[in-house]
């Protein structure tokens, strides 16, 4: 027996407008922005990108971008708190400026 809780039965009486709609709304409700983050987080990030600067370590920053979500690694080479900005090298060579209020996760890299 499936136990669908009526959804199947549901969506036959439906106008293809209003299913389409309702993708369009679930589709959104995934895309949503993420949540800020808490002040542990934000604490725990403080402290890898301050030793990070002092030993040299590398990290990987997961942020936003114009082109989605993207993750840059390699050593960080400033950090500002004032302007909100990290400044590192990634794997390529290429210098990144990274805005702070763009930043997802940061983590070490090994």
């Amino acid at each position: 027996m499936i136990r669908d809780r009526g959804n199947i039965k549901w969506t036959a009486m439906m106008l293809p407008e209003h299913l389409k709609l309702l993708r369009e709304w679930q589709e959104g409700e995934e895309r949503r922005e993420p949540a800020e983050p808490d002040s542990q987080q934000l604490e725990e990030w403080d402290r890898l990108l301050h030793e990070a600067l002092e030993f040299g370590g590398g990290l990987a920053i997961r942020c936003r971008t114009a082109g989605g979500e993207r993750t840059f690694a390699g050593p960080v080479h400033h950090f500002d708190p004032l302007s909100g900005t990290i400044r590192m090298v990634d794997g390529d060579g290429e210098p990144q400026m990274i805005r702070t209020a763009d930043v997802h996760d940061i983590s070490v890299v090994g």
